[in-house]
Formats: C-alpha cells, sequence, structure tokens
C-alpha cells in the first residue's frame, strides 16, 4: 500500500467504522490495540525537541500488509507541530512521499484529515533526550517506534514496546526493522 494511501486508509478505518461499528471485535476489522485498556499521551511533551526527522523503527501491520519503512519529519511552526513529512522509497530512491498538514489540539496529540476522517494520533511516550518515542492511536489502527538513528538504542525502543503493550496493543503484530 503506498504511504499516502496508508494514512489516508488509517484514518478512514479509524474514524469511520470505530464510530459505526463502536467495538470492531469479530465484524471483519481488527485494529491493533484492545480498546478497554486505557490510553494516554504523553504529559512532557516538548515541541521543539520533538520537531525533526525520525525513523520508523518498528510498526503494527496486518499479515500481509506492506511495511512502510521509512522516516517522518515532524514540523513545528509558531510552537505547534504543523506538518507531517513522510520519506520513504521512490522511483528515484528515498526522499519525501507525502507532506500532511495536521493540528496539534494540545500536547503530544496531532490530528490528520477532515470530518469525518480525521484520526488523533498520540505522542504515548518520548524518553528524556527525545531520541525514542511511541506514538499511537486511541482506536489502535496504527502504532510507530520512532527513533533519531536507524539503529541502537536497545534499551529505548524496549522501554517503547513496553509503553505500547502497556496501551493495550497486540505485540504479536508488532513489525521491527
Amino acid at each position: 500500500m503506498a504511504v499516502s494511501r496508508r494514512w489516508v486508509m488509517m484514518g478512514m478505518a479509524t474514524t469511520g467504522l470505530t464510530g459505526c461499528l463502536g467495538n470492531t471485535a469479530g465484524v471483519g476489522v481488527e485494529f491493533h490495540r484492545n480498546t478497554k485498556t486505557p490510553i494516554s499521551s504523553t504529559t512532557r511533551f516538548d515541541v521543539d525537541r520533538f520537531a525533526g526527522f525520525w525513523h520508523i523503527r518498528a510498526e503494527f501491520l496486518h499479515s500481509g500488509e506492506e511495511a512502510l519503512r521509512g522516516a517522518v519529519d515532524f514540523r513545528a511552526v509558531a510552537g505547534k507541530i504543523a506538518q507531517i513529512a513522510v520519506h520513504g522509497p521512490k522511483r528515484s530512491g528515498f526522499g519525501v512521499t507525502d507532506i500532511y498538514d495536521v493540528k496539534q489540539p494540545m500536547a503530544g496529540r496531532f490530528t490528520l484529515g477532515q470530518k469525518p476522517y480525521q484520526t488523533e494520533y498520540w505522542v504515548l511516550w518520548v524518553d528524556d533526550d527525545y531520541r525514542t518515542a511511541a506514538i499511537g492511536t486511541p482506536s489502535g489502527s496504527f502504532g510507530w517506534i520512532l527513533d533519531r538513528d536507524r539503529k541502537g538504542g536497545g534499551d529505548r525502543i524496549k522501554a517503547a514496546e513496553d509503553v505500547l503493550e502497556f496501551n493495550g496493543y497486540n505485540m504479536s503484530r508488532l513489525h521491527m526493522y
């Protein structure tokens, strides 16, 4: 699935299906998180420290779904994250494949898309030095572990995994890179 379609489809599935169906268990759509488990975003979010380039080190995938294996650039404007640029494979190599305007309604939370397909993406955790982060959606349609580097930081990656599991994510679907 193309990068741009993945974000759009995640947003559509998250808002449209959870709004119409409530608990999606057993109806053909199964997200990556048990929505009966409470979820929260980090309370110590600093826009200036979070902004910038992050490598996708892990993502939740369904069987047969193609991995993104890319990176994201969170762009700050006027003290808030205002854009997310997605980097991935292109015909000419590796580079920006999509740019999304986002709103930041509160610290550590971004909204992408327009109603009724708007989706919130939450920073669930970021380490003290802003090198590793766990991001997910309340619906569980999406989840990433991001890191400033492509390799290393095993202790931080493990901590991000623990945060995702604590927030109800099905860890058997987490694909590490």
